[in-house]
């Protein structure tokens, strides 16, 4: 029943950590003989150029190569500029400022021989007249939203409206997370770094993944540069996963976003950016080592591939290999990724790539459960309940290309498209049952089998513009987008191998394949989910201060799904249709100076359903609306934002069984309601010279409005348990002063009030699984070595507090978080 392609078909050996030992040794053997020869190389002193005339990008990349510095920008920034060239002896920063004379550009310091390009000033003393901003006003601000290189923990602008913005003047709720604030506090995986964003909140999930909730609503589309894709559909729990070495940034905005998305919950939007191919050679190596036997190598590197430089490519690699602090557990992941992009002309780039992330693992699924009294097991961190042959692995394999052209300065066409596949095969058993704390009896080892394939092709195209009428500067925004996911999938198991001790759990005997298909579990299901629509979204000046946005989108959505027990005699189908569903959006900036913008907004998302009434008609869709207001600041020349909310969120045509209908099975109605309120604030940037700060606060009640009072969900009871009411992220990075300069520290906390877990008609009459609320505290001490190398040690939870990153129920799903742990790394960059 398993397909031959399936992992379960392969073996894999991981790479033996005596290996890995003496390749980290000798890498830092080899980076502290360079940094030696290197710390002693004079001051360059101004020297002699010749460079002709000539495209922008192809000038600075010739200076920069004779001048020994690097320069990193985005490609975006100089295209259609030109430069007169450089003839004669010149420092540096003179050369630069020669270079960029007229081109409304300025070359600056980021550190060692480190320079970047930004637009200049608006209000720019120095050569104001000869400046030509007009060619910038739509590329200086697109290109800001790169945040690589930035050395900044805030992002001038977002990308995640098609157009591009600055964050103060989206009318909803936007964090950014840059690549500095991935690369200083190690977030390698996009649940990391969600657990690091104001708002998010994250769930373990039974088969690897994280449910991911935003305002108390689960988030299941993922946008990839834009474009939306349902990347968390399974069978069974959630399996995604991502690595965010491939990305130059993660924007989320919070709310509801169906005018862009489609179907969804109103809880937030989430998009992963890509990296991009740069203008001039660059490399980045890294090799870091941590507890519990994890070890991360990584190349990142990317370079013009012509003599004009009008194509470039990039490629990023990484291997790592972990141990877990609980026992038996294991993973071993490569991922790999390459993008090309060739400028066709100054008006028209192409691009195109793939990406693969391979994952092996020995993982614990399903986690701890608790006593009989509701209260935390009597064991260490280390207990495992599963088995030693828990096998999981996940491929995901994707093409994607897109097309940019420039009709002038104004408006600009795009179209992106991404195929994804994605393997998973799981097999695994786990303890399950409340345990008695007397003898440590009371579970029983389960074992389960999953074969995923799910295959998600997505594209989105759009037109963005901007026209001038009765003296105001207005801009459009119009597009289409569709996307197409099948699944395939295999399930068996819910096998009882026998009883456990939680005091000595013993790895059950492996079930044969007979017995894990033999089951009334055991069975295959299909899926379908189709969806498209058009869009469309107008910010129109109505004064010089006040913009007006409008937009709505119109949807057509097709789900169908069949389960087929092996041992019933037809399947189980489920439907879902909605066609031309009409999604609305609006919102009122007002700037109130040139810091400053208040706004207000509305925004709204559908959702179909597959559960049936009394006369076997589906539900109608859920819908979702997003009511905010608050007040934005772009501080500081722009190096800060910040931003403060007050929302409400409603949620309508919630499936509620109707227990009143004489029906057996389809006895649902359309009349659940629920609510979220809550507050935002977030800070931003560089807060004082040389100190980069991200920190943000979210309040938020759940409630149930209408649903049925039996009490899980009686009206006013909160209707997520898992979203504390009191979330504070907060992560702040010193780049000391003076003599001190090559050292940099960081530290920074997770807090949260109390969350729970509602389990009624548990064991004993538990009503709710509680953890009182707690703080995680991180810290990170850098050294920059010279201008290619340095060395960081990051330090997590170091007060070693015991608690659970997931909560569950009587019988499974406690999750303990990660002890006090420790990883060094080392990183080269040329």
């Amino acid at each position: 029943m398993i397909r031959a392609s399936s992992p379960a078909r392969r073996s894999v050996r991981a790479m033996g950590k005596p290996r890995q030992l003496l390749a980290l040794s000798a890498l830092a053997i080899a980076l502290q003989g360079y940094a030696a020869g290197a710390s002693a190389a004079p001051v360059q002193a101004p020297q002699a150029y010749s460079i002709a005339a000539g495209n922008l990008a192809q000038v600075l990349a010739r200076f920069a190569s004779e001048g020994g510095v690097t320069l990193q920008y985005t490609s975006e920034l100089t295209r259609g500029l030109a430069s007169p060239g450089l003839h004669g002896q010149y420092g540096i920063d003179e050369g630069f400022a020669l270079l960029l004379a007229g081109s409304g550009l300025r070359a600056v310091p980021r550190g060692g021989q480190v320079y970047g390009l930004e637009p200049l000033p608006l209000n720019a003393a120095d050569g104001g007249a000869a400046l030509n901003l007009e060619p910038l006003n739509i590329t200086g601000r697109q290109d800001q939203a790169t945040t690589e290189g930035s050395g900044s923990y805030t992002a001038n602008a977002v990308t995640i409206g098609k157009s591009t913005h600055r964050l103060k003047d989206i009318p909803q709720s936007v964090s950014v997370v840059t690549r500095k604030a991935m690369d200083d506090q190690r977030l390698d995986t996009l649940d990391k770094v969600l657990e690091k964003t104001t708002g998010i909140t994250t769930l373990q999930s039974p088969s690897g993944g994280k449910y991911i909730y935003s305002r108390g609503f689960e988030v299941e589309t993922i946008q990839y540069d834009g474009v939306p894709m349902d990347r968390r559909y399974y069978a069974i729990g959630s399996s995604f996963t991502a690595d965010t070495l491939l990305y130059d940034r993660v924007e989320v905005l919070r709310g509801a976003n169906g005018l862009l998305q489609g179907s969804g919950n109103p809880g937030a939007a989430v998009n992963l950016v890509r990296k991009r191919p740069k203008a001039e050679a660059a490399l980045s190596v890294t090799a870091s080592a941590g507890s519990w036997d994890s070890y991360r190598q990584t190349l990142d590197a990317s370079a013009p591939l012509s003599a004009d430089g009008a194509l470039r490519g990039r490629m990023v690699a990484a291997h790592e290999s972990q141990d877990y602090f609980y026992d038996t557990a294991e993973s071993r992941k490569n991922v790999l990724y390459g993008m090309l992009e060739y400028q066709i002309n100054d008006a028209t780039t192409v691009a195109a790539g793939a990406s693969v992330e391979d994952l092996h693992s020995t993982p614990f699924f399903s986690g701890l459960p608790r006593n009989k009294d509701g209260s935390s097991l009597n064991v260490g961190r280390s207990t495992y309940t599963g088995a030693d042959w828990n096998k999981w692995d996940n491929k995901q394999t994707s093409y994607f290309a897109d097309i940019t052209h420039d009709f002038n300065a104004d408006w600009r066409l795009k179209a992106s498209g991404t195929y994804l596949r994605e393997t998973n095969y799981i097999l695994y058993s786990f303890g399950r049952g409340a345990v008695d704390p007397a003898t440590g009896d009371g579970m029983r080892s389960r074992a389960y089998l999953y074969d995923f394939e799910n295959i998600t092709k997505a594209a989105d195209v759009n037109l963005t513009g901007k026209w001038r009428a009765f003296g105001r500067e207005h801009e459009v925004v119009v597009g289409a987008n569709a996307s197409d996911l099948k699944t395939d999938d295999l399930q068996g198991g819910m096998l009882n191998l026998g009883p456990m001790n939680i005091y000595d759990p013993v790895s059950p005997q492996r079930p044969t394949m007979d017995q894990l298909l033999g089951t009334s579990y055991a069975g295959t299901s299909h899926g379908k989910i189709r969806q498209d629509g058009l869009y469309g979204v107008v910010r129109y000046k109505l004064t010089d201060p006040l913009t007006l946005v409008l937009g709505g989108r119109t949807s057509n959505y097709k789900y169908d799904y069949a389960l087929q027990r092996f041992n019933a005699a037809s399947p189980t189908p489920a439907h879902a249709r909605s066609s031309g569903e009409f999604t609305p959006y609006g919102g009122l900036i007002y700037a109130l100076n040139e810091q400053w913008s208040a706004y207000a907004s509305y925004a709204d998302i559908f959702k179909p359903q597959t559960e049936l009434t009394e006369e076997n008609s589906t539900l109608k869709p859920i819908e979702g609306a997003n009511y905010e207001m608050g007040l934005k600041g772009e501080l500081l020349d722009g190096r800060v934002n910040t931003t403060l909310a007050l929302f409400q969120v409603d949620q309508q045509n919630r499936a509620q069984y109707n227990g009143n209908s004489a029906c057996d099975t389809n006895c649902y109605v359309d009349g659940g309601k629920v609510r979220t309120r809550g507050f935002d604030a977030e800070v931003s940037g560089e807060v004082l010279a040389g100190l980069q700060l991200f920190a943000g606060y979210t309040y938020t009640h759940t409630e149930y409005l209408n649903d049925p009072g039996d009490g899980e969900s009686a009206g006013g009871a909160a209707f997520n348990t898992f979203t504390p009411r009191h979330l504070l992220r907060v992560w702040a990075d010193y780049n000391l002063p003076g003599d001190y300069q090559q050292w940099t520290v960081g530290g920074g906390a997770n807090v949260q009030s109390r969350n729970y877990h509602n389990n009624f008609g548990g064991t004993d009459g538990v009503g709710k699984i509680e953890q009182a609320g707690y703080a995680i505290w991180n810290a990170r001490l850098a050294y920059q070595i010279n201008e290619n190398f340095s060395v960081a040690l990051n330090g997590n939870n170091l007060f070693d507090k015991k608690y659970y990153s997931s909560i569950g129920w009587l019988h499974a799903a406690n999750y303990y978080g990660d002890p006090r742990n420790y990883t060094v790394t080392l990183r080269a960059d040329f």
